[in-house]
């Protein structure tokens, strides 16, 4: 297990992650749509089921060599960072989806959520058929 002394290209320090909901309505889809058209920021699931958007853009206290010039005075974020969680310790994938560009996200609604979507809208139609509106 490494540690973060030995760490090939500091790579947590080059991401802020914020985790979301899980979409499930157009809108949601729709603001994954608009946050993947912005440079540098794709959302994903992990391998624990959480959805998160991530935005890469490296820390500023990074000196040239990828090391932390506040190492000391980090925030207690960058402190709870396990090494169990860094990504060259653990195994396989940190996700299971990602998408990065507009057509990523699409595509992914077109072979697996627009059929149950349409379902789950025709649901709603006939209960509200069964209303006898007139």
């Amino acid at each position: 297990m490494i540690d973060c002394e030995q760490c090939p290209d500091s790579s947590c320090c080059k991401d802020v992650t914020v985790e979301i909901d899980e979409p499930d309505t157009v809108e949601d889809w729709d603001e994954i749509r608009w946050m993947v058209s912005h440079k540098n920021v794709s959302v994903y699931k992990d391998n624990e089921d959480d959805w998160v958007v991530e935005f890469k853009t490296p820390c500023a206290k990074l000196d040239d060599t990828g090391k932390c010039t506040v190492y000391d005075k980090r925030p207690d974020i960058c402190r709870g960072h396990a090494l169990d969680t860094c990504v060259y310790n653990g195994e396989g994938d940190t996700h299971v989806l990602r998408f990065e560009t507009v057509e990523d996200v699409e595509k992914y609604i077109k072979e697996n959520v627009l059929e149950d979507m349409r379902k789950e809208a025709q649901k709603d139609l006939d209960e509200i058929e069964k209303w006898n509106l007139g």
